[in-house]
């Protein structure tokens, strides 16, 4: 395992972002796929300001993390461990409005305990450090039904991608999901395959190890970020991500100057 200092989350600012939802696709290729659930919150379709932050130790946002985390993943009949822990290698973001959340991702850093993956695919994980790529892995992506915004889900991503790759160093971000969301990941973010599909025994169902590099997401950000008003026709998520010189300014605030 990589025994790689890494930079402290609870010295970073909470509030990263605020995001103005105006559009109103559902996004049903961005988590796992559902139906209507009774007891969501229904939102107003234009105009809402999401806050985007990094979730804190109050006790009732992480059960509301925690319970949204479960009810996405359960739905599928997938077997996952709804509640979020504090562990030091790990930061969740959220999405809060009006202060319920709606939105959450979250970044394992490697470490000593290993990662997720490394469960399924072991091969793959020590191949990679053994060529001296720092890796970390995305999980627990889940959005509230109601919410129908790729904006605040790029937003979403783009600052965990922002967090593992210019603040922590990672040369590769991993994520493991469900085979039927692969060409999503694939066609709008760039992933690529790392493996073949296995069976995660984590969850209970099959999984494919995806990945994606520093350089490729670099090259994607400068080429589409911000432009979502300008390329209406551009299918990829990047175009939602923030521009260059935006993105610049969040690394800067959170402790790391901007580079070419």
């Amino acid at each position: 395992m990589n025994d790689q200092t890494t930079r402290n989350p609870s010295k970073f600012p909470h509030t990263l972002a605020e995001v103005t939802v105006m559009d109103v696709e559902r996004l049903r290729s961005m988590c796992i796929e559902q139906e209507d659930i009774p007891g969501t919150r229904e939102m107003a379709q234009q105009k809402d300001k999401f806050r985007v932050r990094l979730l804190s130790s109050d006790n009732e946002k992480r059960e509301g993390t925690s319970l949204l985390i479960e009810k996405m993943y359960s739905w599928r009949g997938y077997h996952t461990k709804k509640q979020i822990d504090e562990a030091p290698n790990r930061i969740t973001l959220v999405a809060e409005f009006d202060g319920h959340i709606y939105g959450t991702i979250t970044v394992n850093l490697d470490s000593d305990t290993g990662l997720s993956a490394d469960e399924t695919y072991p091969d793959v994980m020590h191949a990679l450090r053994d060529e001296g790529r720092k890796v970390c892995e995305f999980g627990k992506f889940a959005v509230e039904q109601s919410v129908r915004s790729k904006r605040l889900m790029g937003t979403l991503f783009h600052l965990m991608c922002i967090y593992a790759f210019r603040i922590q160093d990672c040369d590769d971000v991993l994520i493991e999901v469900n085979p039927r969301h692969r060409a999503f990941y694939e066609k709008y973010l760039d992933f690529v395959p790392a493996a073949e599909e296995r069976m995660c025994k984590r969850v209970g169902a099959p999984a494919i190890l995806l990945r994606l590099t520093r350089e490729l997401y670099r090259s994607r950000v400068d080429e589409l970020g911000g432009r979502w008003r300008d390329l209406k026709e551009e299918k990829s998520m990047y175009k939602y991500f923030f521009p260059r010189q935006e993105e610049d300014a969040i690394a800067e605030r959170l402790g790391r100057p901007a580079r070419n």
